[in-house]
């Protein structure tokens, strides 16, 4: 199993969405939803098993909606299609073998410290070309990334004390959906 778990700030549970108001930013939800897409992009190219987290780090939240990529009915077309989808998990994620999970940020990567070597996406972290050779090893992996924010230091100071491995991309900087295509090209190697 391959996990991606992103951390977003801003997106909230129960916040009323349409195409118009996640294309207008709202919420920065159009930043889950081309996450979403390129996962689905990957799922049968590589071989491992996708799943998408996205965890609601708001105060009022603190949810994690975990989205198994195998339970999309059909493969995504376009951006859209997967905002539009994304929309539909929210609101109905059983629908999508998909569920919210109250908790916090700590018992998240707390419970994958149990099964899963854990990689966090930052500029300060070893090399990817490093580590790659370990990717298809048949092993959990879990790499957790930012939306559109960096994690808080909070959240970082967690992620030290269980010993996760800090990963870098090199000295540019990617939106989250391109972290992704980049990650799982790896895995092509």
């Amino acid at each position: 199993m391959l996990t991606f778990v992103i951390v977003s700030s801003t997106v909230r549970k129960n916040s009323q969405r349409t195409i118009k108001s996640v294309v207008g930013g709202q919420e920065r939800f159009d930043v889950l939803a081309r996450c979403l897409l390129n996962l689905d992009r990957w799922k049968s190219r590589i071989g491992h098993d996708l799943n998408l987290i996205i965890f609601l780090s708001h105060p009022e939240e603190q949810k994690a909606l975990n989205i198994p990529l195998k339970s999309l009915p059909n493969p995504l077309k376009s951006e859209l299609d997967s905002v539009i989808h994304l929309i539909e998990i929210f609101s109905k994620p059983e629908q999508f073998n998909s569920r919210f999970t109250t908790m916090n940020f700590e018992n998240l990567i707390g419970d994958f410290s149990n099964s899963s070597t854990i990689y966090y996406l930052t500029p300060d972290g070893v090399q990817i070309q490093e580590i790659s050779k370990e990717f298809n090893q048949n092993k959990e992996m879990c790499f957790i990334l930012g939306s559109q924010h960096d994690l808080s230091e909070i959240q970082e100071n967690a992620l030290q004390k269980i010993g996760v491995i800090p990963v870098s991309l090199g000295e540019k900087d990617y939106l989250a959906s391109h972290v992704i295509t980049i990650i799982c090209h790896h895995f092509l190697s």
